[in-house]
């Protein structure tokens, strides 16, 4: 007869990795925030407005009718035609041939970054950030134990703080970076800079992981970014993702790596989920595939997306004058701001939501020393017009807070004024 656990039982103990897990800044403040009145600047979610669901639409229903096994299981290391297509294409981005051997199909690039660690990383191995840097990735890192360096890889134009870290006597395994319109800033790095930064990573035998969600999002016309770091060395992993020019709910990402890493973290996924789904794979290469529409969806994106991010951006000057720093980025979904006072932004935060906005404190975004006075506004998912009403509403909660801190509503004194933020205006 089965025996019947009873209170009292006890569960074995946890693994220690699961002493770094942390709660999602983000993901925190959007369950905080959700409800329908709500203009949430913490969410860098894709605008409805681009998603191709009339493509998505026609297209499903054709598959389905063709190929009932469109359901059924598919190849766990991923559609092949759907890794020669993405072969293909990164091929094109950094002018080298790649293989279907180096590309892993993941759910989301974050699935990717997760599998690079596991390969990588084994507790107390050393891995540089940016600073700040992609919360997502802060997650990861630290759930495999990782010694996290942070360096401000935007504004370090000779990367003289990333050659200390590197020659500090930590065995640093990886570099993260988001080069184009980086999750938080909005800052790109320079052409030097990617140069230096791998030149540095081979003389210190480090992998580059090159996440770049939004290298496609370019906000001034024809992309301007210098070429990608996988352009300049073989000894990279680059991260892609489908959610930001077609549609998030696909949850289909993908990272092309050397043969030799790719075949170890092909193994790694299988293992963890035995492969993506055949069904949206298949309705993501019919999409791709079509001539043009990529294309299309790209230039349909970046202008929404740039006539968010002005109407958001001119709002806060015409709010908040002087009193707020801020980078008006050339792509991507986010405004970085800092302003000088007595509140921080989780201060701040608590009377933002009495009046019905949110966004991201940026303390969250920083591997070590964080400044509490920034935050992250995400401009993508909201209307112009209600980005015009959200800066409104973030000023009434920076000047009661503000005065909750001082009693006084007036100006607390000189702003710090950042080389980036005088040329925020262009």
């Amino acid at each position: 007869m089965l025996r019947r656990c009873v209170a009292g039982d006890r569960l074995p103990d946890l693994a220690g990795r699961t002493r770094e897990l942390q709660p999602s800044a983000i993901g925190a403040v959007l369950r905080l925030a959700d409800a329908p009145d709500i203009l949430a600047l913490a969410a860098g979610s894709p605008a409805r407005e681009t998603f191709c669901a009339e493509e998505v639409r026609m297209v499903t229903g054709r598959l389905l009718a063709d190929d009932p096994d469109l359901l059924q299981y598919g190849d766990t290391a991923g559609l092949p035609a759907l890794r020669q297509w993405i072969a293909e294409h990164v091929g094109r981005l950094v002018a080298r041939p790649y293989d279907t051997a180096q590309v892993v199909v993941t759910h989301g690039s974050q699935q990717g970054l997760d599998l690079v660690c596991k390969a990588l990383l084994d507790p107390g191995d050393g891995v540089v950030v940016d600073q700040p840097s992609y919360i997502g990735a802060l997650q990861v890192f630290r759930l495999f134990q990782a010694q996290v360096t942070p360096v401000p890889l935007a504004s370090d134009s000779g990367l003289e703080q990333l050659e200390r870290a590197l020659t500090g006597g930590l065995r640093v395994k990886m570099i993260y970076v988001v080069p184009n319109y980086a999750n938080p800033t909005g800052l790109t790095l320079s052409a030097a800079q990617r140069a230096r930064l791998i030149r540095l990573a081979h003389d210190h035998g480090c992998l580059v992981v090159e996440d770049d969600p939004y290298g496609e999002l370019c906000y001034r016309g024809a992309p301007e970014q210098p070429a990608p770091i996988a352009a300049l060395s073989d000894h990279v992993v680059r991260l892609g993702s489908f959610s930001k020019v077609l549609f998030p709910a696909a949850r289909l990402g993908y990272l092309t790596a050397p043969r030799r890493l790719a075949a170890v973290l092909n193994s790694l996924k299988e293992a963890a989920d035995l492969g993506n789904s055949h069904f949206v794979q298949r309705i993501v290469l019919e999409l791709v595939s079509q001539p043009g529409f990529l294309d299309r969806q790209v230039r349909r994106a970046t202008e929404l997306y740039r006539e968010r991010r002005d109407a958001l951006a001119g709002s806060l000057r015409r709010f908040f004058g002087d009193e707020l720093d801020f980078t008006v980025p050339d792509g991507g979904f986010f405004i970085w701001a800092r302003w000088a006072g007595a509140a921080t932004a989780t201060e701040l935060l608590t009377e933002a939501l009495v009046e019905r906005v949110s966004f991201v404190p940026g303390g969250a975004c920083y591997a070590a020393d964080p400044d509490e006075f920034c935050m992250r506004l995400s401009f993508s998912a909201i209307a112009p017009a209600d980005l015009v009403e959200a800066a409104a509403r973030l000023h009434r909660a920076w000047t009661r807070a503000r005065q909750d801190r001082t009693g006084s509503a007036l100006p607390l004194g000189p702003r710090h004024r950042s080389s980036a933020s005088r040329d925020s205006t262009r």
